[in-house]
């Protein structure tokens, strides 16, 4: 991103074709001017999705340990099988959306760090989110996919 200002900043402002004097300056201006703008509307956009694939993990981590607190001790009243549905549904969640979420942690934490290198400022140290997102996904999965799963199996019909 820098090179690219850099070989713009080393254009040369003015030049001679025959008689004719061309003087480049407001190109030139204009040409930096145009792509600060495109380097800030891409590294806004790389900022603004990982923020929100790090806030979407999390609320998916939270809404599913919330989820499988509750198991259901039978599965005879109408209320228990509503929350068995939600447990099984809960589930299946997690199952799904695992592997791909902790194979996209990678790819966020080299963004951020691209986004570091090129000085962009956070407030937050998201690779330290980004970890700890990876390790809540991990052992919510594992819960879930292991005594919750055992737990509500006997009471699926």
């Amino acid at each position: 991103m820098n090179r690219i200002k850099q070989q713009i900043s080393e254009m040369k402002t003015s030049i001679d074709i025959g008689w004719v004097r061309v003087n480049s300056t407001p190109l030139i201006r204009e040409l930096q001017k145009t792509v600060s703008e495109w380097i800030e509307a891409y590294t806004s956009f790389l900022f603004n999705n990982t923020v929100s694939e790090i806030t979407n993990i999390q609320k998916f981590i939270d809404e599913v340990t919330g989820g499988i607190k509750v198991i259901p001790e039978g599965a005879e009243t109408k209320r228990e099988k509503e929350i068995l549905m939600q447990v099984m549904t809960h589930l299946r969640d997690v199952k799904m959306i695992k592997d791909r979420t902790l194979d996209e942690v990678e790819p966020m934490k080299q963004t951020v760090m691209l986004l570091k290198k090129h000085g962009v400022k956070m407030e937050e140290d998201f690779l330290v989110k980004l970890e700890n997102c990876k390790t809540q996904l991990v052992e919510v999965s594992e819960k879930a996919l292991g005594p919750v799963k055992e737990a509500i199996l006997p009471l699926q019909n």
